[in-house]
């Protein structure tokens, strides 16, 4: 069962890193009562951050880093513990996301820049989400709102605010790259450069009913329960599925059977009679079963909701893309944009397709492409491909 949030100080706490691994805790920002953008309102909100650096006397070098889809806020450094996250938290998440992009010498510089990194609201690593207790002394469930862009922009600024920053940069890998833009639209006089990795400014048809298969996997396994699950007794088969339907987005299929594991197994029992006939089905079921004991089911619906439902030119109240573009330029916020040539979430031609719009409506914009055969994931296993030209962008 996931322990109560525990109560902290208000006061900034500053890292400053000096060694990789060095042991990092995670912070907690108490919002209290929230709205969300569908009206509901719930108490008692709180956002799991880290930070690393040292903030400036001008608080001018800070760089607010958005996480992936079902990634959290702990990026460099090491941290083998997260009350807030309960079982949740494996030790697959204990070492940072991006610990070989962020450090003194490195693109996020920690001897330069202090980065923030929040996780987001409706997750399962220690902000407040489905896991989260209700004020009945049960977790919520199915009972927290679905969350959206506008949602996670309005949440993560309270952050910011909160050690008096006002004008910052933002570096969005995938759905990062999404919230940035909503970031922006919603603060515009506040963003200085946006750097996007692997994103656009619409999700295709394809991810949104991919979205909704996922979804049904999980409503559909009988260990669901409405999302009034016990914790102690999650729909991890449902999960696994929809892991595995997500999977195939993230990585590049070609050569799959060559780099998948020699064997087939069903190591965790999830299957009943069949048995995976092929290295590919071992290696899915592998990712899917995973996936399911370190994320919570009625998390990755509120999390893949927020990836299908994005929408700027609803969410801007701009009514079209063009007009939030301009909105940009009005306010010279910078754009950098990379695409990865095997990214099959979003292609390379709708990145290159993104920039030219920006150009198009008077933004300052960069577009670089990486050439990887690891698909979308390239940015998380191997940044080394990112590291020049991000390093010369902030620079």
């Amino acid at each position: 069962m996931l322990t109560e949030k525990r109560p902290v100080s208000a006061a900034p706490v500053f890292f400053r890193i000096s060694a990789m691994n060095q042991t990092i805790r995670t912070q907690i920002h108490t919002i209290g009562d929230f709205t969300f953008d569908n009206g509901e309102t719930l108490p008692g909100i709180q956002l799991a951050y880290e930070t690393y650096g040292t903030l400036n006397a001008d608080k001018s070098n800070a760089i607010l880093l958005f996480h992936a889809l079902t990634g959290s806020h702990h990026a460099h450094g090491h941290n083998d513990s997260l009350p807030e996250a309960g079982d949740f938290w494996q030790p697959e998440n204990f070492e940072g996301w991006w610990d070989r992009m962020i450090g003194p010498g490195k693109p996020l510089d920690t001897e330069k820049y202090f980065i923030i990194c929040i996780n987001y609201l409706g997750s399962c690593y220690g902000s407040s989400g489905p896991c989260s207790i209700a004020p009945d002394g049960e977790p919520w469930g199915s009972r927290f709102p679905l969350v959206n862009a506008n949602d996670q922009a309005r949440a993560q600024i309270q952050v910011l605010d909160h050690f008096g920053i006002d004008r910052f940069t933002v570096v969005g890998p995938s759905l990062g790259g999404m919230l940035s833009l909503s970031l922006a639209t919603l603060y515009p006089t506040r963003i200085k450069n946006i750097i996007i990795i692997g994103a656009g400014y619409k999700p295709a048809i394809e991810h949104k009913l991919d979205a909704f298969e996922q979804i049904l996997a999980i409503e559909l396994d009988p260990a669901y329960r409405e999302g009034r699950y016990p914790l102690s007794d999650p729909p991890r088969r449902g999960l696994a599925l929809a892991r595995m339907i997500s999977h195939k987005l993230f990585v590049n299929q070609r050569g799959l059977e060559k780099r998948a594991r020699k064997g087939v197994s069903d190591r965790k029992g999830m299957l009943t009679w069949y048995m995976p006939q092929r290295n590919t089905e071992s290696y899915m079921l592998h990712q899917g079963t995973k996936f399911a004991k370190r994320y919570d089911a009625n998390a990755y619906i509120r999390i893949i909701n927020l990836w299908a439902g994005y929408d700027l030119a609803s969410f801007s109240g701009l009514g079209s893309v063009d007009k939030a573009f301009r909105l940009f330029a009005e306010h010279s916020i910078r754009f950098m944009l990379f695409s990865i040539n095997t990214d099959c979430c979003f292609t390379a031609r709708d990145i290159s397709c993104f920039h030219r719009k920006l150009l198009k409506n008077g933004v300052d914009s960069r577009y670089k492409c990486i050439h990887s055969v690891k698909g979308h994931d390239s940015f998380l296993l191997e940044p080394e491909l990112y590291e020049q030209e991000l390093k010369a962008y902030l620079q």
